[in-house]
């Protein structure tokens, strides 16, 4: 491996055009031929891709005050890092699914999947009609771990979007569930290379 001894740079990374690539291991210097990164877009990137694009879609769409950004800012400021990427990270983790219809007499349980991708005890989940924003959290919280359940019971026919939420994330003066909590409302398909958004048409008769 080449290495070298300079008076005048000490430390030298990352790439000069796409020719060298310079380098530190263990405090030595070494450079290296470029190599173009591997890119065979499998069916796992493309969702995975999709599912970043929808998130930065999603941040614009409630990130539109300055009090609400602080706000994702305040929370983020122990990890170090701003409010966007704190949305960014818990969303690529999170996943949430239902079933596209549900149906009953008096009323419709749907039955909800999710996987969080933030602490359970700061986590919420959120039910939108459209209209109207409803925290349906189960009474005992949300547990970590993969494709965790529980139902939710609906008495009106209508259409449902569920979403992961981060219920830290609060402007002074507001009451939750607030459309600006709401992070992930999406789940990866991995067949399609895709996400699929976590919403149910129910039906109540």
């Amino acid at each position: 491996m080449p290495k070298w001894i300079s008076p005048l740079f000490t430390d030298i990374r990352n790439a000069l055009g796409e020719s060298v690539v310079f380098s530190n291991w263990k405090g030595r210097g070494y450079f290296r031929g470029y190599a173009k990164p591997a890119n065979p877009n499998t069916v796992k990137q493309q969702a995975h891709r999709e599912l970043m694009k929808v998130l930065v879609a999603r941040w614009k769409e409630i990130a539109t005050t300055d009090a609400i950004k602080q706000a994702w800012n305040d929370v983020a400021s122990p990890e170090q890092i701003s409010g966007y990427n704190l949305f960014v990270k818990e969303g690529r983790k999170s996943e949430i699914s239902v079933p596209s219809s549900a149906s009953g007499t008096g009323s419709a349980t749907i039955t909800v999947t999710y996987t969080l991708g933030l602490g359970a005890a700061d986590a919420r989940i959120y039910r939108y009609d459209g209209t109207t924003w409803v925290d349906v959290t189960p009474a005992g919280g949300l547990s970590a771990g993969a494709n965790q359940t529980f139902d939710d019971t609906v008495t009106v026919s209508g259409t449902y979007t569920y979403f992961i939420a981060d219920g830290r994330v609060l402007v002074s003066g507001d009451t939750a569930p607030q459309p600006y909590q709401a992070i992930s409302k999406w789940s990866l398909d991995l067949v399609n290379g895709t996400v699929i958004e976590a919403t149910c048409s129910a039906t109540v008769s």
